[in-house]
């Protein structure tokens, strides 16, 4: 299966970097016309960029997510530009690593912000205009199991905030299947981003998260690519309300040994 966003206008939310970047791309190739949103104004430019170098069309926005006036705005230049979306990438996210003790309530404000207050603002503002057409479809960003698989010491805040993403996917399918508008979810493992750079470069971390995912590798961005085109595409037209792990295996794989011959 090929998708085809051609004539389609698809708005990405952290699309400067990571697997936004990625995505944005792939919707470009596929035909559609990206709306690029980032905190980070110049990184959504690069996108752009790479996107019209490729002979795409796109348009960069930047967007606190977290801010719902922010939000608004940006959702109305999108409009006024290239016209309502027909499809979200609700994938702007953050993370911070670090002791739990070490957490402050501005920490906690900032993660729960842009991960879950975030990605309900876009959600809600994008959905309601598709939602009076009567058509379109939202991907929302979790991760690791759907936020229902402990990621290790820190992630608490993280983790809970992906878990309330897959919550918020299931009640906004059934608040908008009557409007034809589907809402999914993916939920990746270990990617191979920006997010993740300090454990990728340190070996014995890295190498011990590869050993625990059973299809044996870290995943790359191109293995979430793929299936946010085809939740967001036409083919799964009879999809909505589901979270799809993108993990190798790990949220439903418990591999104990390696080794077949221990009696």
């Amino acid at each position: 299966m090929s998708a085809d966003f051609a004539g389609q206008h698809v708005l990405v939310t952290g699309g400067g970097s990571g697997l936004g970047h990625a995505v944005s791309l792939a919707f470009a190739a596929a035909g559609a016309h990206v709306a690029v949103v980032d905190l980070n104004e110049e990184t959504a430019l690069q996108t752009v960029a790479s996107i019209r170098s490729h002979h795409g069309s796109a348009e960069a926005y930047a967007c606190d997510v977290s801010v719902g006036k922010q939000v608004e705005q940006t959702l109305d230049a999108v409009v006024a530009r290239a016209g309502p979306p027909d499809v979200l990438f609700n994938n702007a996210g953050v993370n911070r690593r670090m002791p739990l003790q070490d957490w402050t309530e501005e920490d906690w404000s900032h993660v729960v912000g842009v991960n879950f207050i975030g990605s309900f603002l876009v959600a809600r503002a994008v959905g309601q205009r598709m939602a009076q057409r009567q058509r379109g479809s939202i991907v929302n960003m979790s991760a690791g199991g759907g936020g229902l698989i402990g990621l290790g010491r820190g992630t608490a805040v993280y983790c809970g905030t992906k878990g309330a993403v897959v919550a918020m996917t299931r009640d906004l399918a059934a608040e908008w299947a009557a409007d034809n508008v589907r809402v999914n979810c993916v939920a990746p493992g270990w990617i191979k981003t920006g997010m993740n750079a300090a454990i990728l470069r340190h070996p014995v971390a890295s190498q011990r998260v590869q050993q625990r995912v059973p299809l044996g590798r870290w995943g790359e961005p191109e293995d979430v690519v793929g299936p946010v085109l085809f939740l967001a595409s036409d083919e799964a037209r009879y999809i909505t309300g589901h979270t799809l792990p993108i993990d190798g295996g790990v949220h439903n794989i418990v591999r104990l040994t390696d080794d077949a011959t221990i009696q």
